[in-house]
């Protein structure tokens, strides 16, 4: 009866010794915060870049409006949005992503922001405030864990036209 116990102990022993297959229990524990931790990274890369663009084209919307220059098809505005959409084109592929493009002209400087404006470049001497938008939920699906269904990224130049 003793002999069975200490065989049985030693069995035991051996098992709770065993040493094989903790790479892969390790692995599979820390797997999936270090897959999270690499896809946030490459969502907030990405965030940036869309982040610099939108910047990029609202400033290059808003040179362009500034010169009051007429193009030789469509309308000034027409023109800037052209523009944005040139540089913020290739993110609208993205599902669900939208870009937004608002620009509203005042008389002066005092003006901006009150309900004195109309919507456009304005003429000769007028301040126009372009407001460019790109609103996304994300590549990775990363802030949406976070509880983010949308990002928006938005810039806002103010600008006097030409005289």
């Amino acid at each position: 009866m003793k002999g069975r116990w200490r065989q049985r102990l030693t069995a035991w022993s051996a098992v709770l010794h065993d040493s094989r297959g903790v790479t892969a229990i390790e692995f599979a524990v820390a797997a999936p915060f270090l897959l999270f931790m690499i896809l946030g990274t490459i969502e907030l890369g990405i965030d940036m870049i869309m982040d610099a663009r939108v910047e990029y084209a609202a400033q290059s919307a808003s040179r362009y409006g500034l010169t009051t220059v007429a193009p030789t098809t469509g309308t000034r505005a027409d023109a800037a949005k052209l523009i944005v959409m040139k540089i913020l084109g290739s993110w609208t592929n993205l599902p669900h992503t939208s870009v937004n493009i608002v620009e509203t002209a005042y008389s002066s400087y005092g003006d901006v922001g009150s309900t004195n404006s109309t919507t456009g470049l304005g003429g000769l001497g007028d301040v126009v405030s372009y407001t460019v938008s790109l609103t996304t939920p994300g590549v990775s699906g990363i802030p949406q864990l976070l509880g983010m269904s949308t990002m928006t990224f938005q810039r806002n130049y103010i600008v006097q036209n030409e005289k």
